[in-house]
């Protein structure tokens, strides 16, 4: 087994979460940020609940709400994933595994919003 001889980074592991590099600056439609990716990711998933409350508080739920709402869980869905759990380093195969189940579900969804109340 091996032994820790030091808790210090070193020299090849600065900037590394495991395999992934975690750079300082993130770059977003050809745009430099000046903050990691996961910060990124993270400011803009607060953003995306931010709009899914004012959403929900302001407008009456209805036909639009409902798609709408669907549509931002599932991009907030889309970056945890593909970023917090490392799917945009891993094979394609687990993003189509992936893609199958969310896009019935979402089909599923909208169809039963066209089903009246009442039944």
């Amino acid at each position: 087994m091996d032994e820790i001889t030091s808790t210090e980074p070193t020299a090849e592991k600065v900037g590394h979460v495991g395999k992934h590099y975690v750079g300082d600056t993130t770059t977003v439609l050809g745009r430099t940020i000046p903050l990691p990716v996961y910060t990124v990711v993270y400011i803009t998933l607060g953003v995306i609940t931010a709009l899914e409350l004012a959403l929900a508080e302001v407008f009456p739920r209805g036909g639009l709400t409902i798609p709408l709402m669907l549509v931002l869980s599932l991009s907030k869905a889309a970056l945890v994933v593909w970023f917090y759990m490392h799917l945009n380093t891993d094979s394609r195969i687990f993003a189509v595994t992936l893609l199958i189940p969310v896009v019935m579900v979402s089909i599923a969804t909208l169809f039963l919003m066209i089903v009246p109340v009442g039944y």
